[in-house]
């Protein structure tokens, strides 16, 4: 049994990366979403980081069908606009690796350091507001207006 009971499991997040996956196939193509489980720890937040990305790797993946968890702090995740929502799940999609989901390959169950690629999508999905999760002007991604103006981040970010 674990030590925090105070939890629940939800595909809230998980919702949230296929439309990504759909949006942005240049970008997220190569995600499993079956291999993303996502819990909601009650009582816990973090301004900062309102969702955490762990990996699963052996010996817990022999017996834990997901390659990564996502844990969400639900007291501040439940305060956030579904703008901050759509861009914390973008942020924490970008650190999966191409191949994070490839047992064979030398990124499984790895996590990306952040680097200039990682910075120009976020930067380019928020409309070039660096600080999106305080500022009002970041752009959601998953807004009409913003799906049609825009279908691979990196792209427009070179383009511009």
């Amino acid at each position: 049994m674990p030590k925090i009971t105070d939890y629940n499991v939800s595909s809230e997040v998980t919702d949230i990366m296929e439309k990504f996956t759909k949006q942005f196939p240049k970008v997220f193509g190569h995600f499993n979403l079956g291999k993303i489980g996502c819990m909601h720890t009650h009582k816990k937040e973090n301004e900062r980081k309102p969702l955490t990305l762990k990996t699963v790797g052996y010996p817990y993946d022999v017996y834990l069908p997901k390659t990564y968890l996502v844990e969400v702090a639900q007291k501040t995740w439940a305060e956030m606009e579904d703008r901050q929502k759509h861009l914390a799940v973008f942020h924490i999609m970008c650190a999966i690796p191409e191949g994070g989901f490839d047992e064979q390959s030398k990124s499984y169950a790895k996590k990306r350091r952040p680097d200039y690629e990682i910075f120009a999508e976020e930067f380019a999905v928020t409309g070039g507001i660096p600080n999106w999760m305080e500022n009002d002007a970041a752009k959601d991604p998953l807004h009409k207006t913003f799906r049609k103006a825009v279908t691979n981040p990196v792209e427009a970010t070179i383009n511009a």
